[in-house]
């Protein structure tokens, strides 16, 4: 049986049509996971993950390159994925040389025309064995003939059990302790002083031997602060760096940028303050706080005597303290004349 011709050409050119039109079709890309998070790892662990990556599409999909912030590798990237298949990519992280948080960004190159760039996330944070938690640092603040304590906490997060074997605090006049929270795994590193030292600010290092292998010794910086019974806060004003044009331009420019200084007597209740300067340009204003045991200075500038230049001075205070008659306070600053 013949079929007539007039019913095989427009039979031929529909196809036609159908087929032209399936080869046009781009590739699609498709990643069901773009996000890995590896949680928290101990610093020299090798992590690594794979991300799949679909073509959806009809035509081949081709991934040019992959950019990635260092150390990430790529271990695998194929360079295509034929259509209606897909493909493994694994990228690679040796934590060797981190600590702390690490967000991984990595972008994939594609020519899917809805879909050029494809960002991927590969994030976690790497923490040392032994851990000093929440810093290796450790701040205290105290007045004179006052005990003040802080504290920090070692984590060991090796698989063997961790030991702290001895404290070191050459030259520092501190106390400290070693409190166990967890045999072999957590403990709590606390460091006191006692306020007999003379009055100012002081930073030590404590040497904390343990029996990790890869951590033997931690550095903990113990900062303290040991304040007279009158003292300032801050120790010093600075007013910053002021544009002459700013001045000129608003009014109100000076009272924003005034500073304030707090005068405290710990334990007054008839504190009185007298003030003077060496700074022609400085205005000063004090108020009495209602406890009778602190002042409130605000330090501004005069608009009639400030000129372009560094601003160095001083802010002497009088009190009525029998043992802290004087304060100095350092003020700077500068007027640019741009």
């Amino acid at each position: 049986m013949r079929i007539p011709v007039s019913l095989v050409l427009p039979a031929l050119a529909v196809l036609l049509v159908l087929t032209d039109a399936h080869a046009m079709e781009p590739p699609r890309a498709a990643l069901p996971g773009t996000e890995f998070h590896f949680g928290k790892v101990v610093r020299g662990t090798v992590v690594e993950h794979d991300y799949t990556l679909i073509n959806e599409g009809a035509a081949l999909l081709e991934l040019s390159r992959a950019s990635m912030n260092a150390p990430l590798l790529a271990t695998r990237l194929p360079r295509n994925v034929q259509p209606g298949s897909q493909a493994t990519l694994r990228f690679r992280l040796d934590t060797s040389t981190l600590e702390g948080p690490f967000d991984g960004q990595i972008t994939l190159f594609l020519n899917d025309p809805v879909l050029p760039e494809a960002h991927l996330t590969f994030e976690g944070e790497v923490v040392p064995g032994v851990e000093v938690s929440p810093m290796p640092a450790i701040f205290l603040v105290t007045q004179r003939g006052e005990r003040k304590a802080a504290s920090v906490e070692l984590i060991n997060h090796e698989p063997e059990p961790l030991r702290v074997l001895n404290v070191e605090n050459a030259g520092a006049k501190l106390k400290t302790g070693i409190e166990t929270l967890e045999q072999g795994r957590r403990y709590r590193l606390t460091v006191a002083v006692s306020g007999d030292e003379p009055a100012g600010k002081r930073s030590d290092s404590l040497i904390v031997k343990t029996s990790s292998r890869t951590t033997p010794t931690l550095t903990i910086t113990a900062n303290t602060y040991v304040r007279e019974r009158v003292y300032t806060f801050p120790d010093a004003v600075d007013l910053g760096a002021l544009r002459w044009r700013d001045l000129e331009a608003d009014p109100s420019f000076l009272e924003r940028v005034a500073q304030t200084l707090m005068v405290y007597q710990v334990g007054g209740a008839h504190f009185q303050v007298s003030l003077r300067t060496d700074l022609p340009a400085l205005t000063l204003k004090s108020e009495r706080g209602p406890a009778g045991d602190r002042w409130q200075i605000t330090v501004g500038l005069n608009r009639e005597k400030i000129q372009p230049g560094p601003i160095r001075g001083t802010l002497f205070i009088q009190t009525n303290d029998p043992k802290h008659r004087k304060l100095s306070v350092p003020v700077s600053g500068s007027i640019l004349s741009l």
